[in-house]
């Protein structure tokens, strides 16, 4: 959406687009500052959403003065904890809501070398600018009371707002931070804007220096997989392939048009399989899909990105299973036993995975059958059954009580006393076969 010029003061702007307890919470803390002798900003995002008129429940607030100490000042005027990260000049603060208050002291960002952790040094709101990531993160509003909502711009961040750019603000912010190549393509593809061209180029350049491999798996994950949480998922992993970031990442070489197709099927998917909430599970699923189609080993991935071990063996089962389909799920009318022993102990991600490949109406209603219908039936008889029935416990009784389960799903309806008797009969069998 192209945004409409702002005033150099967008206080009207402000009081139109901010609840009224976002309004007072600014106010209330342009006037705190004051108290202590300081000034504070909003800054970044909540002023870039402001301007595009997007939502936004961000609050990030930079001082010109002892940020920490402000931090305390409004947290005890809030009346909510604070978390202060004093290396970095920062604070957090915790709202009942949910919400978080973000506090930087203005600072300076000195980087060791490339991908290191930065060391900071206070300076002007000016300076604090210009050491950002992009021009339109690089924007603040005064929140003194003197002239509340007055709009710094220094970096020329509301031209490329209505420019629809996504530019960097020096040759080096791709090596001082390679995250921002990911970055950037979320603002990219999230906005509808573009890659300036001097700024494309600086990422191809830092690809070619291979910048990602400065910064650890972690940091990776947290950047990427919040991207692939949200519904223009399919657009931003085909981008992050364009440019290179993908095969960087270990995640392929490219991103084809049949492949785009099944991407745009996961959220589909994911709500066919009662996949309401969005976040690292659907994440998970797109990693699935592109693991499988560019060959990459789990393990190898994981140091990557990093997972968690459940996250790995989740991914394993997904890939395996999207790499080699059941026949079952091409038959007409397979017995529900052939289709629960066949997708039994399925994870969501899986199963939407799954879904997403197929192309046939017949092979997606037999899924959701399973993921509806059938996953969590279990048989009405139990070990404890077996035994009282005079069976001895051994290894026979777990294949037993799923010849149970099968005629509790082939044979319906059928009750307690005839799945037991399959089950007897079963390791009758077992027990002459020795």
């Amino acid at each position: 959406m192209t945004p409409v010029k702002p005033p150099d003061n967008i206080t009207t702007l402000m009081e139109a687009r901010l609840s009224t307890w976002q309004y007072n919470l600014l106010r209330g803390a342009g006037q705190l500052a004051g108290e202590l002798g300081m000034r504070v900003y909003l800054v970044g995002g909540p002023v870039r959403d402001l301007l595009l008129n997007r939502p936004s429940t961000d609050c990030d607030l930079v001082v010109e003065g002892d940020g920490l100490r402000y931090a305390e000042a409004l947290a005890a005027r809030l009346n909510v904890t604070c978390t202060a990260h004093e290396r970095f000049m920062t604070a957090v603060m915790h709202l009942p809501t949910g919400g978080e208050i973000d506090v930087a002291t203005a600072r300076r960002e000195i980087y060791e070398h490339p991908g290191s952790l930065p060391t900071v040094a206070p300076v002007t709101l000016g300076k604090d600018l210009w050491r950002r990531d992009f021009s339109i993160n690089a924007m603040a509003v005064s929140l003194a009371e003197e002239d509340f909502g007055q709009l710094y711009d220094p970096c020329g961040g509301h031209g490329d707002l209505q420019a629809g750019l996504v530019r960097v603000l020096h040759d080096k912010s791709f090596l001082d931070d390679p995250t921002r190549m990911i970055r950037a393509v979320g603002f990219e593809v999230r906005f509808g804007f573009s890659l300036e061209n001097q700024t494309e180029n600086l990422l191809k350049e830092a690809l070619n220096q291979k910048a990602l491999s400065y910064i650890s798996p972690e940091r990776r994950r947290d950047v990427l997989l919040p991207l692939l949480a949200e519904q223009v998922a399919p657009t931003i992993i085909t981008r992050l392939a364009e440019l290179g970031v993908l095969a960087a990442l270990g995640l392929g070489e490219v991103v084809t048009e049949p492949m785009a197709s099944v991407l745009q099927q996961v959220p589909p998917a994911w709500a066919a399989l009662e996949g309401e909430e969005e976040g690292p599970p659907q994440a998970l699923t797109y990693l699935a899909l592109i693991a499988h189609w560019a060959r990459t080993d789990i393990a190898h991935l994981s140091t990557q990105i990093q997972l968690t071990g459940d996250e790995e063996q989740i991914l394993r089962k997904a890939v395996a299973i999207i790499g080699n389909p059941p026949a079952v799920l091409s038959m007409r009318n397979p017995k529900l036993s052939e289709l629960y022993f066949t997708l039994e102990g399925l994870s969501r991600i899986g199963a939407t995975a799954l879904w997403a490949v197929q192309d046939d109406p017949l092979a997606r209603s037999h899924i959701e059958q399973f993921w509806h219908n059938l996953r969590d039936v279990a048989a009405d008889i139990d070990g404890d059954d077996l035994v009282a029935a005079g069976a001895e416990p051994g290894p026979q009784f777990g294949a037993a009580l799923r010849e149970a389960l099968r005629v509790k799903l082939d044979e319906a309806p059928s009750t307690a006393e005839q799945q037991l008797a399959a089950a007897l009969t079963h390791l009758a069998k077992a027990d002459r076969s020795f």
